[in-house]
């Protein structure tokens, strides 16, 4: 990497560091229960827990951090340090135009580990890998580790999973840098905003890039692909595709790269992840336990239901597109905090717009000959993982018998956005220098609108 390259880097990560600064801690969904995992697992309990009986004093006093959420039944043994932390937000939660005055901001910033622990629900999370919280456990293990106050440890995760996502990111750049269509993905206000986040999104995110990255090299049989790489597309897959349910069509790309390359390597790595992955999805689904939505059949029963009638799947599928569409649509540029915080309305389209642009620039058909297989997949396995996003909100989190599908959110279509992005442009890497201007001034341009579009957005709602 030049020294020019290395300079932007730096100046993003700053800049990034400036952002997240901007933001209070547990401002995304589900940061409140996904903070807690994290503790287990930097303490080493990696399963959750039952819900322990009541005065149980095995299991100590569960304090209110829970009760944004009753009825949860899954969870573990949290310091109570640590649950008064994420009790204080919940205030704001509830409330968007709340603020923490002067005294409870003081309160926070004294909050210390108290080595007493006391059980915490943590409704939802069970479905996702442990490995996917390393950097968030990592750093609140360094935090309680140097016995920093628990809003320091906070940060401290906060910012070692942005170096975690930074570091993904620039391996996968290395690979391959993303074109127009990709950078606009991960420049929307709302793939920003969980990026600055110890939340999955932006791990997951940072993630698929470089499984991309990493696919479309070893799909192109003029380039050299070794061991440890397939090793690190197999490791990639298996990562997204245990931490989101819906990226489980990943795992069709190792035994594509096999048929392809004649390759007993890439077909044992992709057996290997597709088993543990399956293993580990009916492992949760058979042992997580979400009563947030109360459904009278279980998450098998409504599989066999739908899988019988697909018809009834299609049809609930589309009445969800025509029902919640302006949702999707704001959710996926940019609707912050709890889903509560819409940027101007004026940004939408111009954004639209924007990203519109960047894709039209992006499709290359220069050598379609030769990788339209490799593009074909890409599709599939995108289409595959957005019908995945609907089918698993429909048997986990929708009553049934279902008239629109809850749940769904526009931030679960980066991801397979990112796949029709690395699809539209397949392995075209040279551009002519008009191009490459014309793509590089776009996505300046781009970046500007959404960043100030962001940084407008978290100004208002935050100070």
């Amino acid at each position: 990497m030049t020294n020019h390259g290395k300079l932007l880097w730096a100046l993003a990560l700053m800049m990034a560091a400036s952002l997240s600064a901007l933001i209070p801690p547990m401002s995304s969904p589900d940061e409140n229960t996904h903070i807690p995992r994290a503790y287990l697992i930097s303490r080493g309990v990696l399963m959750l827990q039952p819900l322990p009986s009541a005065g149980s004093g095995e299991y100590g006093e569960s304090k209110g951090a829970t009760d944004l959420f009753s009825g949860g039944r899954v969870g573990g043994m949290v310091d109570q340090g640590l649950l008064d932390f994420v009790d204080i937000h919940v205030p704001l939660i509830r409330n968007r135009d709340r603020r923490l005055s002067a005294e409870e901001e003081n309160k926070r910033a004294q909050m210390k580990w108290s080595g007493v622990d006391g059980f915490c629900a943590m409704q939802g999370t069970g479905y996702y890998l442990p490995a996917i919280y390393a950097p968030q456990a990592l750093g609140l293990a360094i935090g309680r580790g140097l016995d920093l106050s628990i809003e320091r440890s906070y940060y401290l995760s906060r910012g070692v999973t942005l170096l975690a996502c930074f570091a993904l990111l620039w391996l996968a750049f290395n690979w391959m840098p993303p074109n127009p269509w990709v950078a606009a993905i991960l420049l929307l206000p709302m793939s920003v905003f969980q990026l600055l986040l110890p939340t999955l999104d932006g791990l997951t995110t940072s993630l698929s890039v470089l499984t991309m990255s990493l696919f479309v090299n070893a799909a192109d049989r003029g380039r050299k692909f070794s061991a440890s790489s397939s090793c690190c597309l197999a490791l990639c897959i298996f990562l997204l595709a245990t931490s989101k349910t819906h990226l489980l069509p990943l795992v069709a790309l190792p035994f594509y790269l096999a048929w392809l390359r004649g390759s007993r390597r890439d077909l044992h790595l992709g057996c290997w992840v597709a088993g543990g992955a399956v293993a580990w999805t009916l492992l949760a689904l058979l042992s997580t336990n979400d009563q947030r939505i109360v459904r009278h059949r279980t998450t098998t029963e409504l599989l066999l239901y739908y899988g019988a009638d697909p018809y009834s799947f299609l049809q609930v599928v589309l009445a969800t597109v025509v029902d919640q569409l302006n949702f999707f649509q704001l959710s996926f540029i940019g609707l912050l905090g709890w889903l509560d915080t819409p940027l101007p309305a004026n940004f939408y389209p111009i954004l639209w717009t924007g990203l519109g642009l960047c894709a039209l620039i992006s499709v290359s058909v220069s050598t379609l000959r030769q990788d339209w297989q490799a593009r074909l997949l890409l599709v599939a396995v995108s289409l595959a993982s957005v019908a995945l996003i609907f089918l698993a909100m429909l048997v986990t989190w929708t009553p049934h018998p279902a008239v629109v599908i809850q749940g769904v959110q526009g931030r679960y279509f980066v991801v397979p956005m990112i796949l029709l992005g690395y699809a539209a442009s397949g392995f075209a890497t040279q551009q002519s220098a008009l191009r490459r201007i014309l793509s590089g001034l776009v996505v300046a341009s781009f970046a500007l609108c959404s960043l100030s579009a962001l940084t407008m957005t978290m100004l208002s709602r935050y100070h």
